[in-house]
Order: C-alpha cells, then sequence, then structure tokens
C-alpha cells in the first residue's frame, strides 16, 4: 500500500512538472506579425538620462554600416524599450560628435532627436492608414530630445495638427552626455491612453525615428521599424508585444530589428574587389551569440558561399559591436545574389536569420 501511493505520488509531482513545463513554455510565444519587444522595467524607473536601467531592455541598434569612421561614429544608435503598468520607456544611446537641437520647442524633428510614433488602439484603427482625430484617441506621433541648442535640456512636443492627441500626463525625459554622445529616456504613461490596459502579451505598435543634424537642421533620420510611410500612416508601425524579458525563443522572430544587415562594396580598396556584409550586434544581447555566418546564394537558392563574421567593437563605452565579413566581388555580381545573415548561440544552435532591409529611410527615397 505504501509503495502503491509513493508511486502515485510521484506521478502526481511528475504530472504537475510537466504542466509546469509546459505552461511555461505556453507562456514563451510571440503571436502573429509581431517584430519586436518590449521587456519589463525594473522596479523604481528613474528618468535621468541614465540608461543603467536598461540593461537587459530589448534594444533595435540602427546605422552600424558605414565604412567611414568619421560617419560611423557619428549615426550608430541604439533604442530601448521597456514597459510597466504604469508606463511604456524608451532610451536612446548616441554616438554624435557635435549633439544639437537649434529648433525651437514645436519643431524638435529639426535636429538631433527623436521622431516617435505609437498605437495602443484595441480595434479595427489599430494601424490604420491615417493618424487618429481627437475623437479616436489610443494613438500619438511625437518628439523627443535631449537638447536645447547644444545644452542638455530634455524637450518634448506632439505633431502640429495633432496637439490634443493625447494630454501629455506625467510625460518626462531625461538626458545626459556621454564621451562620445547621448544618453536620452523618454516615460510615456498609460494614462495618456485611457482604453488600453497594459498587460503581459499585449500589443501595441511603434515606429523610433532617429534624426540627425550635425550641428545645424536635420540631414538625415533612420527608422527602427518601418519608413517616412509611418509620418502619414500608422499601418507602417511595427508590432510590438509587451513580454517578461527575451526568451532565445523570440530571437528567430525580432531577429531582423535586433541584428540588422547590410552588405555593400567598398569605394577604396587594396586587394581585387570585396563585397562587404555587416551585422549590428545588440549591446545587452551579445554574450548569448556565438557566431554570425553571411551566406551568399545564387538566385536558384543554391549557396555559393558561408562566410564568418568577426565581431569588431568600435566604441567600448556603449558597448556598440557588428560583425563584418568579405568575399570576392566575382561571386556575387550586384543583382546576381542574396544575402542571408545567420546568428548562432554558444552551443551552434541557430538563433535567427537576417536579409537587408530594402526600403529607404533617409530624406529622400532611393538608395
Amino acid at each position: 500500500m505504501k509503495i502503491t501511493r509513493f508511486l502515485c505520488r510521484c506521478r502526481s509531482l511528475v504530472f504537475v512538472a510537466i504542466l509546469l513545463f509546459f505552461s511555461g513554455r505556453a507562456s514563451a510565444q510571440l503571436v502573429p506579425g509581431v517584430r519586436g519587444l518590449a521587456t519589463r522595467a525594473p522596479k523604481n524607473m528613474k528618468i535621468d538620462g541614465d540608461l543603467s536601467e536598461f540593461k537587459d531592455a530589448f534594444c533595435t541598434p540602427v546605422e552600424y554600416f558605414s565604412f567611414d569612421a568619421k560617419t560611423l561614429n557619428n549615426r550608430a544608435a541604439q533604442f530601448f524599450y521597456l514597459w510597466d503598468e504604469e508606463a511604456f520607456y524608451a532610451g536612446l544611446r548616441t554616438l554624435d560628435a557635435t549633439p544639437a537641437n537649434l529648433a525651437d520647442d514645436d519643431h524638435l524633428w529639426e535636429g538631433d532627436g527623436v521622431e516617435w510614433y505609437f498605437d495602443t488602439r484595441q480595434d479595427k484603427s489599430f494601424r490604420s492608414q491615417s493618424w487618429p482625430t481627437n475623437a479616436s484617441p489610443g494613438a500619438v506621433h511625437c518628439y523627443w530630445t535631449g537638447l536645447k541648442g547644444t545644452n542638455v535640456q530634455p524637450r518634448f512636443c506632439l505633431r502640429p495638427g495633432f496637439l490634443e492627441a493625447i494630454k501629455k500626463i506625467g510625460v518626462e525625459v531625461g538626458a545626459r552626455r556621454t564621451a562620445h554622445g547621448m544618453e536620452v529616456e523618454f516615460k510615456l504613461p498609460w494614462a495618456n491612453f485611457p482604453n488600453f490596459k497594459p498587460k503581459l502579451n499585449e500589443i501595441i505598435a511603434l515606429d523610433a525615428e532617429l534624426c540627425y543634424s550635425d550641428g545645424g537642421p536635420r540631414i538625415f533620420r533612420t527608422f527602427a521599424y518601418g519608413s517616412p510611410l509611418s509620418v502619414q500612416q500608422p499601418a507602417s508601425l511595427g508590432r510590438i508585444q509587451l513580454v517578461e524579458k527575451l526568451e532565445p525563443l523570440f530571437w528567430r522572430t525580432c531577429g531582423p530589428v535586433m541584428t540588422p544587415v547590410r552588405c555593400d562594396t567598398a569605394w577604396t580598396q587594396n586587394s581585387r574587389p570585396q563585397i562587404t556584409g555587416y551585422m549590428a550586434i545588440p549591446p545587452n544581447q551579445a554574450e548569448q551569440i556565438g557566431k554570425v555566418v553571411f551566406r551568399v546564394l545564387a538566385l536558384d537558392g543554391k549557396t555559393r558561399g558561408d562566410y564568418e563574421g568577426k565581431i569588431e567593437t568600435f566604441d567600448a563605452e556603449g558597448n556598440f559591436q557588428r560583425a563584418v565579413a568579405h568575399w570576392p566581388d566575382e561571386m556575387a555580381r550586384s543583382g546576381s545574389f542574396h544575402l542571408i545573415g545567420f546568428v548562432y548561440d554558444k552551443a551552434g544552435k541557430e538563433l535567427t536569420r537576417v536579409a537587408p532591409r530594402m526600403v529607404s529611410v533617409n530624406m529622400q527615397p532611393g538608395y
């Protein structure tokens, strides 16, 4: 009898363990169509420009691909995303030798700053083709910067023509200079979106546009998720899921914004022509990466060659890293090949695969 009770108890424990295992796996799922994440914020968030609270946050690197060191060190940046029951939080770390925003308080995009697109609507108007009127609350197009002129002075404004989109309840911006650029934090409380209730695995949409001025008016812009179409249409925004943390399972879906890829041909070379592949490495997830491989494919899908990327650090303070590989121009003429970047973990398991983005993001259409 004791043996029977013991076996029954063991079976019960095993059954409970299996349920816990699969329930845990079930919770670590992304909704179809999701492109990015916001991870849980630590307690007692302080908006002061210090991004140490974002050390475990989901990140989308941008503009890691210039051949020219001067340009690279004035363009590369990292966007971070956090949430809790009170607010959504964004962080920005930039490399910038001449940070400045000379614009007045109502035109913050005309300088170094962020053009921010955000949609919390939970009905058929979610990611619609136009920004909502006052009669349809739940989405906002706004701007934030850590500068006034060349001084550290955080500022926030709403898009002209949509000045009643939100009540600006509890909105905060914090900023500080770093050795090679800026760090800026943005807090957007959910109280500005009364029809949205934040909870685990909820879906919102956003795009993060970084505006560059090089000390004057805006001369360059780049987008983490979409393109300048986001100015016109919330439908251009990326679907974002509110999660507890970045799970290894999420890499496959979110890799295209976590580890964006580009290839190009340098205009000056000391060898026969080579093509260079770049992949951005997210600063707070680099330790999970074991290897990066660039696969060159013929137009029929056959592999022409695999080239392992070498990880290089181009700014240690902000942990700005990218993987770099080269292959002969002769075996991959422009227009005659495809490229896929593969990311593997330390055990050699594939985390994600990424293709170069085919979208214009600067001031004029075209590549």
